[in-house]
């Protein structure tokens, strides 16, 4: 969704710049999914380089530039601990989804699709499936060292969205 901060974190608003196609896919993606939920691992804060406070105005911007686009994230779970702490809600454990599934019921746990450019992301997709017996993932990108298992793989998060817009038009027509 964002660019990376290669060796840093994305601190504020104006250290977040949106990935090319991005805000368009989160349109597409909207239109089919029923909910959208970023998860995150957010060390920064456990390091004290940023406070939750600076992170959630980051989301809430998010939030406000999506709204001209007619699209809500419905959730931000962020894991703000460290890699050390071990703690069940950091990325690869599912700790942060099957928290926001126990929380909206009425969703199908099994229909879940963990999309992700980092090897924690494909890896919470299998842990995720294997608490609730269901999730798929989807790779964006071709980073060295994430591959193999993922169940599809696409360029960008708009390659994404444009490939599910098609498979839906098919079955439409």
């Amino acid at each position: 969704m964002n660019r990376r901060v290669v060796g840093d974190y994305v601190r504020n608003w104006e250290d977040f710049e949106w990935l090319s196609g991005a805000r368009l896919a989160l349109v597409t993606l909207r239109e089919w999914a029923p909910h959208i939920v970023v998860v995150t691992n957010q060390q920064g804060v456990g390091k004290g380089v940023m406070s939750a406070d600076d992170l959630a105005a980051i989301h809430q911007h998010i939030q406000s530039e999506l709204a001209v686009d007619n699209v809500t994230i419905d959730a931000f779970q962020v894991c703000p601990h460290l890699e050390s702490a071990h703690c069940a809600c950091r990325k690869p454990r599912p700790g942060l989804v099957l928290e926001w599934l126990r929380q909206n019921p009425r969703s199908e746990p099994s229909l879940s699709i963990m999309v992700g450019d980092s090897q924690s992301d494909l890896e919470a997709a299998v842990n995720i499936e294997a608490a609730v017996g269901g999730c798929s993932s989807v790779q964006i990108g071709r980073y060295v060292g994430v591959g193999g298992i993922a169940d599809a793989c696409f360029d960008s998060l708009r390659d994404f969205a444009l490939a599910v817009a098609r498979a839906r038009a098919e079955r439409d027509s």
